[in-house]
């Protein structure tokens, strides 16, 4: 089976080229499945696809399954990030349980025989031990080793889920490889740090310094819900994917200063690319994205 190569579709149109539902279709009537179709449909349907990000999605599919505690397992590489991970969660009502992935400090030479040194091993079985010793409701995958990764979820007593997909090379962003070195994605891949970005200190000072809010404009690019619970005043609501189609009458002044924001700043940095290219002569990316923001008050 290739489902790519096929030119009909049909199973798209209730045309399947085959049909071996009966062996598993009863499957979506069991009292374990059920309750995880339910909230996974809640979080698209009545058109709210697309308007929460990954994070939003998970404390949501969490709170609707009335998860209280969520395991955290984590690569200890990307601690600073578990860190604020675990506010969210903390934020959102939820009792985080962080376990990093060198838990109990076994060293290589325990973890793999054939191995002497004694430098501490990822522990992806001590992860699981200490998850399902808790127990936490539910587990979040962040930044572990490819291998490292499969042992845990084999050992998980609960569902799970994967947050962040190591990849070293891209910068955790894997969907790159795939890019056939379009241009904007080779672009963002090797982008400078400081690329058109402005931080929130000094972000803070603009909008404190700003004597009417006409002064510049401001881009939020979250789903419409998010917008509406904490947009910043005076910002326009528009995706990165409606933005070639409306950005000439939300911004018709293009020597205008133009700060785009989303939630973790990489949406916002493929804005102002785009918003460049079409001619915007100050346009600048919020770093770390609102969340960013407001961490800092």
């Amino acid at each position: 089976m290739d489902c790519t190569k096929c030119k009909l579709k049909g199973c798209r149109t209730q045309e399947p080229c085959g049909d071996n539902s009966a062996l598993y279709a009863h499957g979506y009537l069991d009292d374990t499945t059920r309750p995880v179709i339910q909230a996974a449909a809640a979080l698209v349907d009545d058109g709210r696809a697309g308007t929460l990000n990954r994070l939003e999605e998970i404390i949501t599919y969490a709170k609707i399954r009335g998860y209280e505690k969520i395991g955290v397992a984590y690569c200890y590489g990307l601690e600073k990030e578990a860190v604020l991970l675990r506010q969210h969660l903390d934020d959102s009502g939820l009792k985080a349980v962080m376990v990093s992935c060198t838990v109990d400090g076994l060293t290589q030479s325990i973890v793999d025989p054939d191995k002497t040194t004694k430098a501490v091993s990822c522990n992806p079985l001590g992860q699981a031990h200490a998850l399902n010793r808790v127990p936490v409701d539910f587990t979040i995958l962040m930044g572990l080793c490819l291998g490292h990764d499969i042992l845990l979820q084999r050992s998980l007593s609960m569902d799970f889920t994967t947050f962040v997909v190591k990849d070293r090379v891209l910068n955790h962003h894997p969907l790159l490889a795939l890019s056939e070195n379009r241009p904007e994605d080779v672009f963002l891949e090797n982008i400078s740090r400081d690329f058109n970005l402005i931080k929130a200190d000094d972000f803070k000072r603009k909008l404190q310094k700003a004597g009417n809010p006409d002064e510049f404009y401001l881009l939020d690019l979250r789903g419409p819900e998010a917008f509406k619970k904490d947009g910043l005043p005076g910002s326009t609501n528009c995706l990165l994917t409606s933005l070639p189609k409306h950005y000439k009458a939300l911004f018709p002044d293009k020597s205008k200063d133009l700060i785009a924001y989303c939630n973790g700043g990489i949406q916002s940095v493929y804005a102002v690319m785009f918003l460049t290219m079409k001619g915007y002569q100050n346009v600048k990316s919020l770093s770390g994205g609102i969340s960013s923001y407001f961490q800092k008050g």
